[in-house]
């Protein structure tokens, strides 16, 4: 059904509901349940239906929806990221609508075009298209980018260069001299922030890009064991992971044959065998502020902020075949607000 022949009844029906109800919600949603302001973002979402804005002024209310977008939710620091989001829609009585974009620039501007008729504003994850696309997508549209920089968006990004640092020098301080930090996607702008930091520092072997899963650590793992690499940092914890996994098939040993530092901190970091070294991320503090800077804007704010968050190093056994103990610690960095 075009997005021109949908009507407010036609997403009623959808979503089971009164048409007065689905005028409520795109109204004033802090009267509507949120089973059903769901169940009614949801029918909208699905049939394309584009309120008519100029309308809904003139109420004086708004959608009571925010969208989100993620490049991969498998991926469980994306998926803490959207908890700690959702967390913020549910305190201030929003809807969030979430869209995977699987990292494909084509998928993640469609998906934000579907949903610009739907919500208020938009959470983006490590967003790959253009900036410029992105703002000729959203239109007034409020916009919060969650590691990535752009000029005039707002934005809430880790500290890529503490993460190459602190992984580094670990390593190296273990005794390692032949050390391979895993690039990520080009697309991404943490990938093109660690690239930088990785060209300052010597002696350092890349690999990549690589895609930051599970299956492309697998895969990496062959061209390791080739090398005479015996550190590695990888992209994310998902991608070291399939690392230790693919030097366990190949009868190898991490971290006897290879140390293995993994970044975000992810629950099956602790848990893998052996429990992963890793530059751990603030996922909660990270969807918080992302959260946070879009209520800011959605509320007339005109600051742009670009926030950056600090990370520790947790050290665990997948780096403790050399010079380490096996005590777990954390090194920590300062982070800025500007």
């Amino acid at each position: 059904m075009s997005s021109q022949a949908v009507t407010l009844a036609d997403v009623a029906v959808e979503a089971g509901v009164h048409p007065s109800t689905v005028s409520r919600v795109l109204s004033r949603p802090q009267l509507i349940g949120e089973p059903t302001r769901t169940a009614v973002h949801a029918a909208i979402h699905k049939l394309g239906y584009t309120p008519n804005r100029a309308a809904r002024q003139l109420a004086g209310g708004r959608i009571g929806a925010i969208g989100v977008l993620v490049p991969d939710i498998t991926n469980p620091f994306f998926a803490h990221v959207v908890r700690s989001v959702q967390q913020g829609c549910r305190r201030n009585g929003l809807t969030m609508l979430l869209a995977d974009t699987d990292q494909r620039e084509a998928d993640e501007l469609s998906e934000a075009r579907a949903l610009a008729g739907s919500v208020d504003g938009f959470v983006v994850c490590s967003p790959v298209a253009a900036t410029q696309q992105w703002l000729q997508v959203v239109g007034t549209a409020p916009l919060v980018f969650v590691n990535r920089r752009a000029n005039g968006v707002a934005s809430v990004a880790l500290d890529q260069q503490a993460i190459i640092e602190l992984g580094v020098t670990h390593l190296r301080a273990a005794g390692h001299r032949s050390i391979a930090v895993v690039r990520g996607p080009h697309s991404y702008w943490s990938s093109r922030e660690r690239d930088r930091v990785v060209r300052r520092l010597p002696g350092l072997v890349t690999y990549g890009p690589v895609r930051p899963d599970f299956e492309a650590g697998i895969a990496l793992a062959t061209d390791l064991m080739r090398s005479s690499v015996t550190g590695v940092l990888a992209f994310n914890d998902v991608q070291a992971l399939g690392i230790v996994a693919g030097y366990r098939a190949a009868g190898r040993s991490v971290p006897r044959d290879l140390s293995v530092v993994g970044s975000d901190d992810i629950a099956d970091a602790a848990m893998s065998d052996p429990p992963l070294t890793t530059v751990a991320a603030p996922v909660q503090q990270l969807g918080d502020a992302a959260f946070d800077l879009l209520a800011r804007l959605l509320a007339g704010a005109i600051e742009r902020p670009e926030i950056t968050l600090p990370v520790t190093l947790t050290v665990r056994a997948s780096t403790l075949g050399r010079s380490s103990t096996s005590s777990t610690n954390s090194i920590a960095t300062k982070g800025n607000h500007r």
